[in-house]
């Protein structure tokens, strides 16, 4: 199974290059307006507004991305994220901000995603991070994430990763639930046994991962824990 995940991972993530480091000491803690939270040389790249925390007011999520460069527009550019709430008085407060939550420009080798881009959503208050890449090999992973009322901070609750290869079936899910600790794998390969090729064998497994609480600034998109 290890194999199985390097190998596909190989050919999804390009080699990592130095670049500009986010951080969040370059955000105000609260500001009047989503836009005060974009440092300079970064853009908008998408903004959610969704009640995260339950008060019935919007909270802004920005997904930032790097200013092209005017001598290398093509070169490849960092994106960080950035969770607000709305609070009563008009102000935004900063709850979470991260430079390592989403793939940068080109840290696929292919982007599959309907806009090229990370998709962002926020259903009943858990915000959903997701990425597609590949063609012959394909990863969709989705992180989901939710404000956590008592430290104040935007924690990771939960994680869906496929693995997948187009050249033949070879399929693993992976389903993680890191508030109870419960992992369920599926490997899903074709029956070597029929010729046809039209058999499936399925395996699966139950196990355990720690329940420690991992916040969005400690998530590291590209080190996969395989």
């Amino acid at each position: 199974m290890i194999f199985l995940f390097t190998s596909l991972l190989v050919g999804l993530l390009s080699t990592p290059e130095p670049g500009p480091v986010f951080k969040a000491d370059m955000l105000p803690a609260k500001a009047v307006r989503p836009a005060a939270f974009i440092p300079n040389g970064w853009m908008l790249e998408k903004q959610l507004n969704s009640d995260l925390n339950g008060d019935n007011r919007p909270d802004p999520v920005l997904m930032l991305v790097e200013r092209p460069s005017p001598t290398a527009p093509e070169a490849r550019r960092e994106r960080a994220l950035v969770v607000l709430l709305a609070e009563a008085n008009g102000q935004f407060r900063r709850v979470a901000a991260s430079g390592a939550a989403l793939y940068c420009t080109g840290c696929f080798a292919s982007d599959r995603t309907a806009a090229g881009m990370p998709e962002l959503s926020i259903t009943k208050g858990v915000l959903a991070v997701r990425h597609v890449s590949g063609v012959d090999q394909t990863l969709d992973l989705t992180q989901r994430y939710r404000f956590e009322s008592e430290t104040g901070r935007v924690r990771l609750i939960g994680e869906s990763l496929m693995l997948s290869s187009r050249l033949k079936l070879d399929t693993t899910y992976k389903r993680t639930d890191y508030l109870t600790g419960q992992q369920q794998t599926e490997h899903i390969t074709a029956d070597p046994a029929d010729k046809s090729g039209a058999k499936q064998l399925v395996t699966r497994k139950d196990g355990k991962v720690p329940t420690a609480p991992r916040y969005l600034e400690d998530v590291k998109v590209g080190d996969l824990m395989l």
